[in-house]
């Protein structure tokens, strides 16, 4: 009898690993997408930048993108759509906008929801190379989040990125 309750866990067990879905920009729907048609770099929804703070920062991720051709992008947002997590919502607006060369993969992009008070920081394949979720989560807690408590969202993204373009080098 023990021997059947011990194969019965492994059985049930593996389905519940072998069901893990893994977060797919077809899992959403593309009306929740907010359009870039100008291909913005610094898509500010929210207003948590001025505009010198959204120029700075775009000139910032452009001067990088030139010497390096590492893509980089910033969304805040006021809410992600229900039941999503931000780190899905993060990497579907990355592959719909194209983020990163699609050769390389090496897109990144730094999403911030304005009332559900979440950050992400979404990577291309050829970018996790480089920079792993475990960086990109000191990232947060470390420079960003304190920053933003302060609301001091310019200094919080733009220490993000900093420290994001040196590991990614």
């Amino acid at each position: 009898m023990r021997n059947k309750s011990f194969i019965v866990f492994i059985v049930t067990a593996f389905l519940f690993l072998g069901c893990k879905d893994e977060p797919a920009s077809t899992d959403i729907n593309k009306s929740y997408i907010p359009e870039n048609p100008n291909q913005k770099v610094v898509f500010d929804s929210s207003d948590l930048f001025t505009t010198v703070e959204e120029q700075i920062l775009s000139e910032k991720i452009i001067r990088y993108e030139q010497t390096s051709t590492n893509q980089a992008a910033v969304l805040s947002i006021d809410s992600i759509p229900s039941k999503m997590e931000i780190q899905q919502f993060g990497k579907a607006v990355a592959n719909a906008w194209g983020i990163g060369l699609k050769d390389k993969d090496n897109g990144l992009l730094i999403t911030i929801s304005k009332f559900e008070k979440k950050i992400a920081i979404s990577t291309g394949l050829g970018t996790e190379q480089l920079i792993s979720d475990d960086d990109c989560q000191r990232i947060i807690d470390n420079l960003m989040i304190p920053q933003f408590k302060r609301n001091n969202y310019f200094e919080g993204v733009e220490r993000a990125l900093d420290s994001l373009f040196i590991l990614w080098d």
